[in-house]
């Protein structure tokens, strides 16, 4: 199978990240986050966990095999009240015998299969005996029964001889602080973002004429863009003011030299050369008014509040 070349997979990754700076800066702080709590947790349970239900299992299953056997020395009722009393007190394992009864025939394994693979690894190492055990029945024990020529014995043992039980405690503690993190940090980058809004729609406005009020805030940077944009505006708007100006003055002084021609064409005799140079003053005039219009508009923008 041919793999597709590197520029299609850049491609192909492009169109499917965010394309706002918002998104993008999610993205950024969310990803890290959560590949290094994947990690760090996956580090955790393979190093650590496993090896501390590991030997924790082996533990349980050396204390079992150490009842059996003392037990199949001296089968007599005797013996097995002196078995469990001592490892009721020493090993907290409570040792029962049901006489001439066999093995269940289910299966109960539990949600995480890890425990009972561990378990049964030890237990296979330890035992000579056919076993059963069920870590699912009793949220805070494990049963374990081993198959002996006059009966069953079970063995009743606490969780955490056999689990690292507080695992959870870790993962609960790592998830809030990743989450207390990732709010914080997000909190800060909206902010920052914000404040790259408001700069765009700054100048989105101001290119559409109109002036709004507008404050830099934010990192040095985005404040330094801000304060560039605020003198690039106060630099257009004053060249409109004084372009429109020009206009205005322009316009207004040719007023006056037009005044003068109209009124010696109409003091002159009425010919052919007069009506089109008097059709000449009225397209100058009305070109002139066009100009006065236009200053006036610009004008007007260039005097709208900021």
């Amino acid at each position: 199978m041919r793999l597709p070349p590197p520029a299609l997979w850049g491609r192909f990754l492009k169109r499917r990240l965010p394309t706002s700076l918002w998104g993008r800066s999610l993205l950024i702080i969310v990803l890290p986050v959560l590949l290094m709590q994947v990690a760090v947790t996956w580090a955790f349970f393979d190093a650590h966990w496993q090896t501390v239900t590991a030997r924790l299992s082996d533990g349980l299953a050396g204390d079992i095999a150490w009842a059996a056997e003392s037990y199949l020395d001296d089968p007599t009722p005797e013996n097995l009240a002196l078995i469990a009393a001592r490892a009721e007190r020493s090993m907290q394992l409570s040792i029962a015998f049901r006489e001439g009864d066999v093995l269940p025939s289910d299966r109960r394994r539990g949600v995480i299969g890890a425990i009972d693979r561990t378990l049964d690894a030890a237990l296979r190492e330890r035992l000579d005996q056919a076993y059963w055990f069920d870590t699912t029945r009793y949220p805070a024990y494990v049963d374990v029964q081993l198959q002996l020529p006059q009966g069953v014995l079970r063995v009743i043992a606490p969780r955490e001889r056999a689990v690292a039980t507080q695992a959870h405690i870790f993962v609960l503690w790592l998830f809030l602080a990743t989450v207390l993190l990732m709010s914080v940090a997000i909190l800060f980058i909206r902010n920052q973002v914000r404040a790259i809004e408001r700069l765009a729609d700054a100048a989105e406005s101001f290119g559409r004429g109109e002036s709004p009020r507008f404050k830099p805030h934010g990192a040095r940077e985005v404040r330094a863009a801000a304060v560039a944009f605020i003198d690039m505006r106060q630099r257009i708007q004053r060249y409109i003011e004084q372009r429109t100006a020009l206009l205005a003055s322009v316009s207004h002084d040719l007023r006056t030299p037009l005044t003068r021609l109209r009124l010696e064409l109409a003091l002159s005799e009425p010919t052919k050369r007069t009506a089109a140079m008097q059709r000449d003053l009225d397209e100058m005039e009305h070109m002139i008014d066009e100009y006065l219009a236009f200053a006036r508009g610009e004008a007007g923008e260039a005097a709208e509040p900021r």
